[in-house]
């Protein structure tokens, strides 16, 4: 039988790199918006706090691209 293995966790750090990197616009919102998707629906993947797992939401909503004041804010409460 094969697992698939062991969850990686998504922390703190690496959800605020993401929303920075959307931020100071060196990762489009539609690439970071796929991967955040990714995270959400692949089984191999935990966040570490709800902090953690609204940020990677906030990415992954594709209704509409957000602000950079928007990301910034997200950014802000992620690292409160």
């Amino acid at each position: 039988m094969i697992t698939d293995g062991p969850s990686f966790e998504v922390t703190r750090e690496g959800a605020g790199r993401l929303l920075d990197a959307i931020a100071e616009e060196r990762l489009s919102f539609e690439l970071a918006n796929y991967v955040a998707d990714c995270l959400i629906m692949s089984g191999d993947f935990v966040f570490s706090d709800d902090a953690v797992r609204d940020a990677v939401h906030f990415v992954g909503d594709d209704s509409r691209r957000p602000t950079r004041d928007e990301t910034i804010k997200a950014l802000a409460v992620l690292a409160a």
